[in-house]
């Protein structure tokens, strides 16, 4: 899971990346002095409030507040975790935003998941590391989705993965599938440090390591070097962005004002293409998509899946009303394998749909370039019924 994303050329590797440069750890993620890390990181500006505030309106939203950071993950004193959040706030602010901006849409829904199960709240900071809050990441090895979950762990949670869906990418479906493996690997390990690095590098690859080393714990581990270097650094900087999105106003960090999107879920009864269902309910194509990430296409699975489409509340009656009238057409798909020798026209004598309808719905598809493998997806249009 996070092992793919680290190992990647995406965000989070360049974020590793400078943080190593940054903080110079070793390959065991020793630690170094915080009287050093603290000469190469310049101190942030201290936020304070206009002496006037009172009389030019409320203060930018929970920015400067003071208090205790509470954390239902204890967060030890480590110097490398840190050295990670110095490293953070220097070279890596803007990103920090971009990854609180995107969380937007997905918090409520995490924040509820983890209070309903009674599990730390900290937890909802996962997918920054995992995917920086990307419900379509995919990892070099394959994960994929805000919990970059690869396939075999996926699976025994029910998440289907076919031609036309990866739910993986379904925000609920996926957020409950990594929460069951959290709360298991808790079962386990007993502690949410161990069960974090299991998140990383296995159950088996970390339960071999504690057989060869009984009674350690996570940053007993560490220090002796036994772990895989990605989850040496794992654990460390998720602490970090916790204790950074945790308290993220005192960061210089705008929460905003605005609250989670609210979303209806419409039991479909065939496929529907979301292009044209925009067009003729006004629900914009990038919300529809955005609620969407587990579909394969921009068209919804036959009506044998049962599929439920999620759409912005806002648009809810729209969507609905279009989908009741006939300005969304009945139109079936199947998909296409590509296999060696097709070519469209071929496809087109087969299905009986003409080579433009069949480029209209794989807009991506280069005609003299078919790759092997490729999935293409067909309109079936039935005959006309005699009489």
């Amino acid at each position: 899971m996070g092992r793919n994303i680290l190992r990647g050329k995406t965000l989070i590797g360049a974020l590793l990346a400078v943080l190593l440069a940054v903080t110079a750890v070793d390959a065991t993620a020793a630690s170094m002095s915080s009287s050093d890390a603290a000469s190469t990181v310049p101190s942030l500006p201290v936020q304070t409030p206009p002496a006037d505030a009172a009389t030019e309106g409320p203060l930018p939203p929970v920015q400067g507040h003071e208090g205790d950071e509470v954390f239902s993950i204890a967060i030890p004193d480590e110097d490398i975790i840190g050295r990670y959040v110095d490293g953070l706030l220097a070279t890596r602010r803007d990103w920090l935003q971009v990854v609180l901006d995107r969380s937007l849409r997905y918090r409520a829904l995490i924040s509820g998941e983890l209070a309903e199960r009674s599990l730390p709240r900290e937890l909802g900071f996962l997918p920054a590391l995992e995917s920086g809050f990307q419900e379509r990441a995919v990892s070099p090895r394959g994960a994929a989705g805000l919990w970059q979950l690869m396939r075999n762990t996926a699976s025994p949670y029910g998440l289907r993965m076919d031609m036309w869906v990866d739910e993986r990418r379904d925000i609920r479906k996926a957020t409950d599938a990594s929460l069951g493996k959290l709360s298991e690997n808790y079962r386990i390990f007993g502690d949410w440090y161990l069960a974090l690095a299991a998140y990383n590098c296995g159950v088996g690859r970390l339960s071999a390591i504690l057989r060869r080393s009984p009674g350690s714990d996570f940053w007993a581990l560490r220090k002796k070097g036994v772990l895989p270097r990605e989850t040496a650094a794992f654990v460390p900087q998720f602490l970090a962005l916790s204790r950074i999105l945790g308290h993220a106003g005192r960061h210089g960090l705008d929460l905003g004002w605005d609250g989670a999107p609210d979303w209806n879920t419409i039991a479909l009864d065939r496929c529907v293409d979301l292009r044209m269902l925009s067009r003729a309910s006004g629900a914009p194509l990038d919300a529809l998509l955005a609620g969407n990430p587990e579909l394969n296409f921009l068209v919804t699975p036959p009506a044998a899946y049962g599929y439920r489409l999620k759409v912005p509340a806002d648009y809810g009656e729209a969507v609905t009303a279009a989908l009741a009238g006939s300005e969304v057409p009945l139109i079936e798909f199947q998909v296409h394998v590509v296999a060696a020798g097709d070519t469209l026209s071929g496809m087109s004598q087969r299905y009986g749909v003409s080579v433009p309808f069949i480029q209209e719905f794989n807009p991506s598809l280069s005609p003299r370039a078919l790759r092997l493998g490729a999935k293409v997806l067909i309109p079936v249009v039935p005959p006309r019924r005699a009489g």
